[in-house]
């Protein structure tokens, strides 16, 4: 299982998310908070703190954030907006 320096893991997420942005940011030596954003306006697509981090991240490391941050921005993407005249919706 080949190994990586953070530096090298973070520049794999971001060819991995172009056109998108990534940036990650070393909470303590064991958790990462993770964002996917649009590199024109700034706007996150995605946020995810408290990912697992080892000193040596491996490629199912990445794989993880990676999900995560899918995960997230899936759910990001869904908005209801009930109809007004829905009758479902109680008065």
């Amino acid at each position: 299982m080949a190994k990586m320096t953070f530096a090298y893991a973070c520049a794999r997420l971001r060819e991995y998310f172009a056109p998108m942005g990534f940036d990650a940011v070393l909470v303590s030596p064991q958790s990462v908070t993770a964002r996917v954003y649009d590199t024109k306006t700034g706007e996150d697509f995605a946020v995810v703190a408290g990912l697992q981090w080892s000193s040596v991240p491996t490629e199912d490391d990445l794989l993880a954030i990676i999900d995560a941050l899918q995960e997230e921005m899936e759910l990001q993407e869904f908005v209801h907006t009930p109809l007004s005249d829905d009758s479902r919706v109680g008065n």
